[in-house]
């Protein structure tokens, strides 16, 4: 029965320990997609050669020849 309340014991802190290290890491993988909103909006704001928002992103997204 020491094993099985040993493990009782663990359980929790072990499962909150991986579901703290999965958040994290989903939170480092959205950072380069907020560096990409950053610029895409530093792009869009410096922008002066279109009028509408959509070519404006179309601009800054390479479009264009």
């Amino acid at each position: 029965m020491k094993i099985q309340e040993s493990i009782k014991g663990y359980t929790y802190p072990v499962l909150a320990l991986l579901s703290t290290i999965g958040i994290v890491s989903i939170a480092f993988s959205l950072l380069p997609i907020a560096n990409w909103h950053r610029i895409q909006n530093d792009c869009i704001e410096r922008t002066i050669a279109f009028e509408g928002l959509p070519d404006k992103v179309w601009s800054c997204n390479g479009g264009g020849n």
